[in-house]
């Protein structure tokens, strides 16, 4: 696949900028191809009845053509529209390249065969996961597909920027170096939480919590078997002068933790929902989620690798 976007020879030759429009849900120049990939991907009829069950698809509830629910692969591809991206985000969950890999080597079983490369050639196993990214990357969908990982399964997920990606996955790498493998689950699965195709703000947001907590109490809490973020605030707010940043402030020394602390009293504070009922309790919005991401994902970042140092000796 192609790094940059591709542009019109038209728009190319007229001297136009790359069109950068994201396009959510499912666009008309999306959806024959989504339909096309359902039909050529599912290959058992088992498939097409599992992703019946695990949507819950009913004949009364689903404006379905023929007034049945799917039993074939054409039926699936023939979903209304709205149900669409469901039923791809359910068939990757449903592991489909793993169930369409395996239907090849049942009509294949000869290909590992050194002499089937020479005789048989048969057709090349396509993976339809590589090819569903392909398409949804060519029409600029809001959605890519998601690998599964430790902590989730495969799935859609939003197109983030790759740079922030990028950066979350380098704070993830970084807090399994220093030891911290519980601060890179809990900020994975923050992440998955913030992008997936349904997302779960209230579980992302809980999640970016702890994956700070899993670095930081251990740094600056660990004597209280009941620490949390609140502790470590108190810790760093009580004691910043036993504390400074490895950059230097504007009179060359070692910066204050502040901007640390104001960080994490933001990420703190914010976490509106943890106490339901409370005169400031309050449901945790998409967008106050995914902020939360991407402040636990610097705050991993900067913790994992020592930008705040003490003159106290480490606690174990």
């Amino acid at each position: 696949m192609t790094t940059s976007p591709w542009q019109p020879l038209s728009d190319r030759e007229a001297g136009l900028p790359v069109d950068q429009t994201v396009h959510e849900g499912v666009p008309e120049h999306l959806e024959p191809g989504l339909r096309s990939w359902i039909q050529d991907s599912v290959v058992t009829e088992s498939l097409v009845h599992r992703v019946v069950a695990a949507l819950r698809l009913n004949s009364d509830a689903h404006a379905f053509g023929n007034g049945r629910l799917p039993s074939s692969a054409r039926d699936l591809s023939g979903v209304p529209a709205d149900l669409l991206l469901n039923v791809v985000d359910c068939l990757l969950y449903l592991d489909i390249g793993e169930v369409a890999h395996h239907e090849y080597l049942v009509k294949h079983p000869n290909t590992a065969s050194p002499l089937a490369a020479i005789f048989a050639k048969p057709a090349k196993f396509v993976n339809p996961v590589d090819t569903l990214d392909a398409l949804l990357a060519d029409s600029a969908s809001a959605y890519q597909v998601r690998d599964a990982d430790d902590v989730s399964h495969a799935g859609l997920a939003r197109v983030v920027d790759a740079t922030v990606a990028d950066s979350a996955v380098t704070a993830m790498q970084q807090a399994e170096s220093s030891g911290r493998d519980d601060a890179s689950v809990y900020l994975r699965s923050s992440w998955t939480k913030a992008y997936a195709l349904h997302p779960d703000p209230s579980g992302a947001y809980i999640d970016a919590v702890r994956a700070v907590e899993a670095v930081a109490i251990p740094l600056y809490a660990s004597a209280d078997p009941r620490a949390t973020l609140g502790s470590v605030i108190r810790e760093l707010n009580d004691n910043g002068t036993a504390y400074s940043m490895v950059i230097l402030d504007n009179k060359a020394v070692p910066a204050k933790v502040e901007t640390v602390l104001s960080l994490m009293r933001l990420l703190w504070h914010g976490h509106r929902d943890r106490h339901p009922g409370g005169q400031t309790s309050a449901p945790i919005t998409l967008e106050a989620a995914q902020a939360a991401v991407h402040i636990a994902v610097l705050l991993v970042q900067l913790l994992s690798t020592s930008a705040v140092t003490s003159s106290l000796q480490p606690q174990p």
